[in-house]
Parts: C-alpha cells; sequence; structure tokens
C-alpha cells in the first residue's frame, strides 16, 4: 500500500490528538496490509542535507506571518511544514502499533529543468496553497523564485539535494 499524504502531525510538529489521529490513519493503513508485511514511512532529513527546506519555509512564512520555524503547536495551521525530526517515524511507528525493521537515509535530489519548471513543480506539492490564499499567487511565485537561486545551476537548471529518512516496519 502506498498513500501520498503528508502526516499533519509530523508536518506540524504536533503532539496530542494530532499525532494521535496520524497514528490512527496509519494503523488503519496496516490492517490492510498481510502479516509480516512491510509498512514504510518517510520523512524529510536532517534541515543541513535538504536544501529544499529553505524554500519551504517561504511557504509557511508567508502563509503565516507569525510563523517560528521552532514552534511546537497542538494543532497544525494549513501552513505548518518542518522537517522529520530524529525520532518522529518510529514514535509515530510506535503509536500505530508496528514494529520498527530497519531504517536508513535515502538522497533524493530535486532537479528541474529551469526557473519555471522549478517554481511550477513545487507550487504542484499543495505546499505554498495556504500562502497563495493568504497573500497572493504572484507575490508566492516571486518568493519562490528568490529562494530558489541559490540552487540555480550555470546551465539553468535547479538542482537541490536532499535527504530523506525512512523507517520499514513490519505489522
Amino acid at each position: 500500500m502506498t498513500a501520498f499524504e503528508p502526516l499533519s502531525a509530523l508536518d506540524a510538529g504536533g503532539s496530542g490528538a494530532a499525532v494521535s489521529a496520524a497514528a490512527s490513519t496509519l494503523a488503519a493503513a496496516a490492517a490492510r496490509t498481510e502479516r509480516g508485511g512491510a509498512v514504510v514511512l518517510a520523512g524529510w532529513g536532517p534541515p543541513e542535507r535538504c536544501a529544499t527546506s529553505g524554500v519551504l519555509r517561504v511557504g509557511a512564512r508567508l502563509a503565516d506571518p507569525m510563523y517560528s520555524p521552532g514552534e511546537r503547536r497542538e494543532e497544525p495551521t494549513p501552513a505548518r511544514w518542518r522537517l522529520c525530526g530524529r525520532d518522529d517515524l518510529e514514535e509515530l511507528a510506535a503509536r500505530a502499533g508496528l514494529r520498527p525493521d530497519g531504517s536508513g537515509r535515502v538522497a533524493c535530489p530535486f532537479g528541474y529543468a529551469d526557473m519555471d519548471s522549478a517554481v511550477r513543480g513545487l507550487l504542484s506539492t499543495g505546499l505554498f496553497d495556504a500562502a497563495e490564499r493568504a497573500t497572493d499567487p504572484t507575490q508566492v511565485r516571486k518568493e519562490i523564485t528568490e529562494a530558489l537561486h541559490p540552487h540555480r545551476r550555470a546551465d539553468g537548471t535547479v538542482w537541490m539535494p536532499n535527504v530523506f529518512r525512512y523507517l520499514i516496519c513490519r505489522v
């Protein structure tokens, strides 16, 4: 089973009700997996290893001018995004009743043919939707473009090396 939906509790650095809801959702998905089957969780790696993090923080800042990257709230707002903490995946797996069976990191660079493709690609993730509602699409596009400039290569391509963490669990 593959699900491409951000776990809001991890994205928000949340605890309590938000993490419980995410764990319940994960447990329900795991219940559809054969006994002994693998469930793999993935999340952003350390900030110093994720070039995209600075660009994604633009969306959080624009959507919520009071945003603070280290801030923790019980309930996430639509603008909340953060890198995955060191033990977040393990904590979520444990709450969902899954047994960790291995973990690691994997390189996941984001590469685009040009600046316009990079902006379109990032906007398509939905991570900037709240920013567009709070400001306007033109402003969001402008600030994403500015944040991408350090990642633009001489040939015009945009390259952002990232590392993601993964946790393999058994049902």
